[in-house]
């Protein structure tokens, strides 16, 4: 049900519904009682809530841990942006579901194209999908938003961060976030949705977190930056800040080691 917006018929609900009941029937047969060697790992404290949530049953404390992706805080690398840079906004998004708000980006775009700075501001959109054509058709008329279709490798991910400020990244569902994180290492500034997982990353200090489903607030978070040159300094400061203290990959590795040598035990 979380993911009702992948399905726009009555079918191909009903299907993945009849899915849906075969997997969590799978996972409460192994988890109901879980063997004393059997220890699942989550990537977001909100997943394990999630996962328990269907489950209808709690997990032993002991047999489980909280540990998120990691992000290589060297290949995103952290130089000092300027306050010029509030001024360029990217998004590089996978256009194969609903699921990553793509429709809401354009949305936001499409509103700020009514404020009077807008002519000041650079979009840069890159992706692919099978959505991609459709979703950014209203965005082709404006002069100022870059479409480039295609995948990025992530040394080439690191390049384009380094020009721009702002990374524009709403969601509907998200148990971490990679890509978010890997542009906040890079000192983005990320705009993105206050959903699922996503608030366990972002807070107000270095992100700005907008209601689901709001593009005006999408909007009015590039506005407060762009009216705010300090601020956006700050807060791209403080997101590389907070990848670093959270979800670096030597964190992450020394807990992932640390669960392998003391499988018993937990992280």
């Amino acid at each position: 049900h979380r993911r009702e917006f992948n399905y726009t018929t009555a079918a191909e609900r009903v299907e993945a519904q009849h899915r849906s009941k075969e997997r969590i029937n799978f996972w409460r047969v192994l988890l109901r009682y879980m063997p004393p060697n059997l220890h699942l790992v989550f990537v977001s404290k909100y997943f394990a809530e999630q996962v328990m949530s269907d489950l209808g049953f709690r997990l032993p404390a002991s047999q489980y841990s909280i540990i998120h992706n990691p992000i290589d805080t060297e290949v995103f690398a952290y130089a000092a942006k300027t306050a010029e840079q509030r001024k360029r906004i990217l998004s590089i998004r996978p256009y194969t579901s609903p699921t990553y708000a793509n429709d809401l980006m354009v949305k936001a775009i499409i509103e700020l194209s009514s404020r009077e700075f807008f002519s000041e501001l650079n979009f840069t959109v890159m992706g692919d999908g099978p959505l991609f054509d459709e979703t950014l058709a209203p965005l082709r008329g404006f002069a100022n938003v870059t479409i480039e279709r295609g995948f990025l490798t992530h040394s080439q991910i690191a390049t384009v961060h380094r020009s721009h400020g702002i990374l524009l990244c709403p969601t509907r569902m998200d148990t971490h976030g990679v890509s978010r994180d890997e542009a906040m290492a890079s000192g983005l500034v990320p705009v993105t949705s206050a959903v699922a997982a996503v608030p366990e990353f972002v807070d107000e200090s270095c992100g700005i977190l907008a209601p689901a489903e709001d593009h005006i607030a999408l909007a009015d978070g590039i506005a407060a930056l762009y009216e705010s040159p300090a601020r956006f300094l700050a807060m791209s400061a403080a997101a590389r800040a907070r990848v670093v203290a959270t979800t670096a990959a030597g964190l992450v590795i020394d807990r992932e080691l640390a669960l392998i040598e003391n499988p018993l035990g937990q992280v």
